[in-house]
């Protein structure tokens, strides 16, 4: 009888706590079962020595913690349903509790696949190749798993005897529960869904709200720092300058002395003749965020900067050298709207944006990966398309390569050639055991970084051949560090390396200041306005402020960093560091050594919250600059309610080019307003869909406004000169509108573009007919004419 009491614990009428506590034990093991899971998957990739060690004992230890919480908040669910229904509550619970193993399962996998945890944001940081979650090993453990959980339910009912004379048994759950609370949690050794569940709650919660009194709280008078200027011989020109934005590219390969010898010789041989940054961070650990970090010292907002929706005033290195004479260009070899690169690009104003949509047919792009999607065209064709022609350097120019080889799943040409290289730097390296672990398991890595290396080193030979190269200055860094490998500790996932090297420079250095991609748009404006009298806006708002200081810190130097979207976790503050709330002081080389200083410890984390406050106070409300500071006008395209009532009724989805079809049938049909409604809002969205500019372009001529679609049309054929419709809808329009000198003359430029189509080939012969044709009837007519006054003047 006293075992019936206690069986009333939980429940009076239906299942009991004899039914629950199986369920709950069961769980615990099967989370274990994926605490070996990880850590074998992880021993074999490399990443582990061992798979039963000290991580492991904590994550099980994390886990009872985990157990202990969810059982906690179950108890109360199955008590309330089975008191309603009998059995209800514990098929409920079955089903609550499987649903947490497999999400555990599926986090873990990412997990041991990218060797970071995924915090809130969970498409944030997936890979193109959406290979996460579909890991054979995952696809046999995970019904192993399921099947276990049943079977261990069954087995574990004899240890209800010694729990039912623990009362009450909520007590024990969450006295397990608070000894996990404060133990040290890290990546590899914390509950993944735990983790996940707190990051969406910190998110839900946290709001941010700026309560400053300033209307642009990173607003400031610019001042000139004459940092770098004692580093350079400059010339009278100008100079050109080069950017090398490499992906993935971290301080692992690229240093002093690099975790990983011998994958990037190119790349460290340039240090020998450089001015290098020995403790220099990206300010992400997400790719696409790097462009605007570098480019413009510019806030994260939510995701990075170019994924706002609505446009934010501000200034960047493209409008301030465009403002003072420089030709602007962008090389990359990917989908430029992927990450709305093209969006911000086009708002700077950028002269010429080179992206996979017009390399043309003389280059291969990657191979694709399982998804069946290419990542676009490899390094060496960006190098070898995005070059400038000679007869281009009509005046300064600054040119922007980002590459993206680096980049997972790491496809490069001739893989199996690049992989054999691999296996020789291994051999012959001075690498310890498990540094070569590491490389064997992940070879596509190390000989897509030997690919780039090499890319690298074909484009600078090259242009050393140039007459320009004398006068240019190239900056050389990495987007963030590989995050598919296993990390030194939390900040290393940003340590990337930063070279600025020329002809132009007086004598190489290495830096030992502590900067990051914020600093190198300030301090590159303050050179060139010092030593070339730059127009540069009276305010600015730039987060970053010099590559250059007397020590390696700044105790005012604040360095915000964007672990992923949505995903604000990271902080550095003089010299401290501070992670997922925990802080750490910084030595002379960027070593990470834990601190309790409850003082220090409220000032950073104070300062990260002001920060993230007006992070998003700045970028929600268009609060960077004031709009007339800015050097362009804003490009609207504004959109009435009732315009957009329609556009949705059309389109209300992401899928760009079915919109582009609707467009196009509408055109065909002759409802032109609404077409060009339609191509109005797509190029809105998508500022380089060169489809929907073309199709502009031809509705404005088949409306006879002719002015216009050649205006349209040639501003298309200027920014995809090897894309055949272009000047197939620019030869129409002129020969509709009687123009056929010009389309003969076109001709010339689809010649050195090096398009060949049939179609513009009979369009051009149709101009020439046409044009001999109107030439001999005008001959016809004068002599018609003179013969008529000859016969009039002889009456």
């Amino acid at each position: 009888m006293q075992n019936d009491s206690n069986i009333s614990t939980i429940s009076e009428n239906g299942k009991t706590l004899k039914d629950f506590i199986p369920l709950v034990f069961s769980f615990f093991s099967c989370l274990v079962v994926w605490s070996l899971y990880q850590n074998i998957r992880l021993y074999f990739s490399g990443a582990l020595d061992g798979f039963l060690n000290k991580s492991f004992f904590l994550l099980v230890m994390h886990h009872i913690g985990f157990t202990a919480v969810l059982a906690l908040c179950s108890a109360f669910l199955f008590n309330f349903l089975e008191r309603r229904m009998f059995g209800l509550g514990l098929k409920t619970i079955r089903i609550v509790f499987l649903a947490f193993l497999v999400l555990e399962g599926l986090l873990i996998e990412y997990y041991v696949q990218n060797y970071t945890i995924l915090a809130f944001g969970i498409n944030a940081t997936l890979r193109s190749d959406g290979s996460h979650f579909s890991s054979i090993p995952l696809l046999i453990t995970l019904p192993l798993i399921v099947a276990s959980f049943y079977y261990l339910a069954k087995r574990f009912v004899s240890v209800y005897g010694p729990i039912g004379k623990m009362y009450p048994f909520t007590i024990i759950l969450f006295s397990l529960f608070l000894a996990t609370l404060n133990s040290n949690k890290k990546p590899i050794n914390e509950n993944k869904a735990q983790h996940l569940i707190v990051s969406l709650a910190k998110n839900s919660f946290e709001f941010n709200a700026y309560e400053g009194d300033e209307e642009y709280p990173l607003l400031r008078s610019y001042e000139q720092k004459d940092d770098l200027s004692p580093y350079f011989n400059f010339k009278q020109q100008k100079p050109h300058i080069v950017f090398l934005i490499v992906e993935g590219l971290g301080s692992d390969f690229v240093d002093l002395d690099p975790l990983y010898p011998g994958f990037t010789p190119f790349l460290n041989s340039l240090r020998n003749n450089a001015l290098v940054w020995e403790n220099f961070v990206s300010n992400t650990g997400e790719s696409a965020a790097a462009l605007s970090t570098i480019m413009g010292s510019l806030p994260f907002g939510d995701s990075g900067f170019t994924h706002m929706d609505s446009f934010v005033h501000r200034h960047t290195l493209f409008g301030i050298l465009k403002d003072n004479g420089y030709t602007t260009s962008f090389n990359y070899g990917g989908n430029s709207a992927l990450d709305h690169f093209d969006r911000f690009l086009d708002e700077e104003r950028v002269d010429r944006i080179l992206d996979k949509n017009n390399f043309g047919d003389e280059h291969r792009q990657q191979e694709k990966d399982a998804a069946g999607i290419s990542l676009g065209y490899p390094d060496k064709a960006l190098f070898k398309k995005g070059t400038p022609l000679p007869n281009s350097f009509n005046g300064p120019r600054m040119d922007v390569f980002f590459t993206l080889s680096t980049k997972s799943p790491y496809l490069v040409p001739n893989r199996e050639f690049y992989e054999d290289r691999v296996d020789r730097i291994v051999k012959e390296s001075s690498m310890g055991k498990r540094q070569r672990k590491l490389v064997r398991n992940h070879k596509e890595i190390f000989a897509s970084l030997k690919y780039t290396d090499e890319a690298v080193e074909a484009f600078i030979k090259n242009y050393r051949k140039t007459r320009e190269y004398a006068n240019t200055i190239f900056i050389l860094t990495g987007t963030h560090n590989l995050t598919d490998l296993p990390q030194k500790d939390e900040l290393s996932r940003y340590r990337v390396p930063l070279m600025i090297f020329s002809p132009l420079i007086n004598s190489p250095k290495r830096i030992r200041s502590l900067a990051s991609h914020m600093d190198i748009m300030p301090s590159l404006v303050s050179l060139l306005e010092k030593e070339f009298k730059f127009k540069v806006p009276d305010q600015v708002a730039w987060l970053g402020e010099s590559l250059l200081y007397p020590d390696t810190f700044n105790d005012a130097k604040q360095i915000p960093l964007l672990r992923g979207k949505h995903n604000i976790q990271d902080f550095i503050s003089g010299s401290h560091y501070m992670t997922d709330n925990s802080i750490y002081a910084l030595d002379e080389n960027l070593g990470l050594t834990e601190l309790d200083d409850d003082s220090v410890e409220e000032q950073i984390k104070g300062n990260f919250r002001y920060f993230k406050s007006v992070n998003k106070y700045v970028m929600g409300n268009n609060r960077i600059i004031p709009e007339e500071g800015t050097i362009f006008t804003p490009l609207k395209a504004d959109f009435s309610k009732h315009d957009m009532v329609w556009i949705q009724s059309v389109f209300n989805g992401n899928d760009f080019d079915r919109a582009y079809e609707t467009a196009r049938n509408l055109a065909h049909d002759e409802d032109w307003d609404r077409a060009l409604l339609l191509c109005r809002y797509i190029l809105k969205e998508i500022p380089r869909h060169a489809d929907t500019e073309i199709l502009t372009g031809r509705i404005y001529a088949w409306q006879k406004k002719y002015t216009e679609s050649i205006a349209i049309l040639e501003e298309a054929i200027r920014k995809y000169p090897e894309y055949a419709d272009g000047y197939a809808a620019l030869l129409d329009t002129f020969f509709w509108s009687g123009q056929h000198k010009k389309a003969i003359d076109l001709s010339k430029r689809i010649e050195q573009s090096g398009i060949v189509s049939d179609e513009i080939e009979n369009k051009i012969l149709r101009a020439r007919k046409k044009l001999k044709s109107e030439t001999e009837e005008k001959d016809t007519n004068v002599k018609e004419d003179a013969m008529a006054e000859t016969t009039f003047t002889e009456n």
